[in-house]
């Protein structure tokens, strides 16, 4: 029996990096993860591709656990409530979040668009905020 067993567990950025080896580790210890990502890549512009977060429930699931995607934005408050509602609907609660979620946009930084500038800002400090909130 795992330290987790029985508690949901919702992970963003859960696709790659720290957030995938998190949703990992959480299923691995017994959770049902709720595994979120957006789906985008460095260059942004491809947002809201559950292949991304499927392909880690796909993991998940192959070495006998639980899991569901979930390709909501943490930058928006409706994707928030919306990953919240999902692990109540799909597995009855939540225990825990873990939320790494994070963007890169590949530039130097007195180079950088300010629309990229932004997207940084939404996911990293908004996204915090939206989804322990």
């Amino acid at each position: 029996m795992g330290l987790l067993e029985g508690k949901v567990v919702l992970v963003t950025g859960a696709a790659g990096g720290i957030g995938k080896e998190c949703a990992l580790i959480a299923a691995r210890e017994g959770a049902k993860v709720v595994v979120n990502d957006l789906g985008g890549s460095v260059k942004g512009g491809d947002e809201g591709n559950a292949s991304a977060a499927q392909a880690t429930v796909d993991e998940i699931k192959a070495a006998g656990g639980e899991a569901v995607a979930n390709s909501d934005s943490v930058a928006l408050k409706s994707g928030a409530e919306n990953m919240i509602a999902q692990a109540l609907d799909t597995f009855g609660g939540l225990h825990s979040i873990i939320s790494p979620a994070g963007i890169l946009r590949d530039g130097m930084f007195h180079k950088m668009p300010d629309e990229d500038w932004k997207a940084v800002i939404d996911v990293h400090l908004h996204g915090s905020y939206n989804i322990t909130r």
